[in-house]
């Protein structure tokens, strides 16, 4: 085999070899490559943004927390009545066929008796504003009752029903112990 003859793969093998492994730069280029790079930013700068963002969560988490709680601990009462029999009470119920406890009628019974004694004490604008917040209540209760009829059982519309009850009375326990001080009942 002539010299001349070889593979073209293999003469480049030899001549590659030939080559020194490693060549030294002339002159040291890492001092040139990092001036021209932009500065970062220390990590340790932007750990005073998480923890800012970490103290907000907390402050808030905490505050909602709180205001539950104090929400649920929070004692219902509702005060004496006053015997008036022009005091108008809507039915209640819980779709067809169905009432509500005797427990929940006596309390709400009690609570419309003892707004409508202390209704004179508020002034006009506010009690012109709660009549139409209980005549909007009690109608809104009257629809989700006849829906119930159409639909009963249905599971939203008797959600619905309790939260439009749970309002009424919330309504009227915040009445009765806005306008006054009388015998107070706990519920």
């Amino acid at each position: 085999m002539k010299t001349g003859d070889r593979d073209p793969v293999t003469r480049l093998d030899e001549v590659l070899d030939l080559l020194p492994r490693g060549i030294d730069p002339p002159r040291d280029l890492w001092p040139a490559i990092e001036a021209r790079l932009e500065p970062r930013a220390a990590p340790a700068s932007r750990r005073w943004v998480w923890l800012a963002a970490a103290g907000m969560l907390l402050v808030i988490g905490s505050s909602l927390i709180t205001a539950n709680l104090v929400r649920r601990e929070a004692p219902v009462t509702a005060q004496a009545p006053f015997e008036r029999p022009d005091a108008a009470v809507m039915r209640t119920a819980f779709g067809p066929g169905q009432t509500l406890g005797p427990g929940y009628v006596a309390i709400r019974q009690q609570l419309a008796e003892s707004l409508e004694a202390r209704i004179d004490r508020l002034p006009p604008a506010a009690r012109a504003k709660l009549e139409a917040n209980l005549a909007e209540l009690h109608r809104a209760t009257a629809e989700i009752n006849a829906a119930l009829e159409l639909s009963p059982g249905d599971p939203l519309l008797e959600e619905l029903l309790i939260n439009s009850y749970q309002d009424e009375l919330a309504v009227l326990a915040s009445v009765n112990q806005l306008t006054g001080p009388l015998e107070r009942i706990p519920l």
